[in-house]
């Protein structure tokens, strides 16, 4: 029973995965790794995604997909901590949310 129980999690995980790699990254405004993502409503499996957290400085996974998301951890670690945003975020005070 373990097992099987072993095998649907990393099943679910690869087709999470899959589909968030497959994901366009939209790195067009400066906003990108400050605001952070809306949390509000229900939130499906497909939508997980990632972004980068102002607080700790770190990209995390999130169960609920925005406009905001990464397709990929290594996308939004080397968007979100190149010395251009790094620069940027320490001039806005990266403290920004979304509504």
């Amino acid at each position: 029973m373990k097992a099987n129980s072993q095998l649907r999690i990393t099943v679910w995980l690869c087709v999470i995965l899959t589909m968030i790699q497959d994901q366009p990254i939209e790195a067009r405004s400066r906003d990108l790794c400050t605001v952070q993502p809306s949390t509000n409503g229900l939130c499906v499996p497909s939508t997980l995604g990632i972004y980068f957290d102002v607080e700790t400085q770190h990209c995390r996974f999130l169960g609920c997909g925005n406009k905001r998301l990464f397709a990929s951890l290594e996308d939004c670690e080397k968007i979100c901590n190149s010395i251009k945003h790094v620069k940027w975020r320490s001039r806005s005070g990266g403290n920004e949310t979304t509504k």
